[in-house]
């Protein structure tokens, strides 16, 4: 093999790993489990749109760890308070997604934090 052609592809594969770590960084998701509360703000939207509606929710990673995020609901649907929600962060996109979450499904260092449900 060349030497030519062999710094080409140590070139390549040094571009793919780092390309690779940088796009986990930013847009690999963590998820945290929070729990609903009332709505923080609504924002009207323009005629034949629903109203959106966002609430400051902090969700605990598996580790426990806390984060503070605006998560806000899709086609004007309002969240009901009191229920678990798993919230899919990244640090580009910030909420990605989200899904209501059962007490089970939530990492045992997570429920340490939350309030635990009246009947499990």
């Amino acid at each position: 093999m060349k030497k030519g052609t062999l710094y080409t592809l140590v070139i390549v594969v040094v571009l793919a790993v780092v390309g690779g770590v940088w796009y986990h960084i930013n847009y690999g998701k963590t998820y945290y489990y929070g729990q609903v509360g009332d709505v923080a703000r609504t924002e009207k939207e323009p005629k034949g749109y629903p109203t959106g509606y966002y609430y400051e929710i902090t969700g605990y990673d598996k580790d426990g760890k806390a984060k503070k995020m605006e998560v806000g609901s899709f086609a004007g649907h309002k969240f009901v308070k009191g229920r678990y929600i798993k919230i899919g962060w990244s640090k580009a996109k910030k909420v990605v997604d989200y899904d209501q979450a059962a007490w089970k499904q939530i990492p045992k260092k997570a429920q340490e934090k939350l309030p635990a449900p009246k009947n499990p």
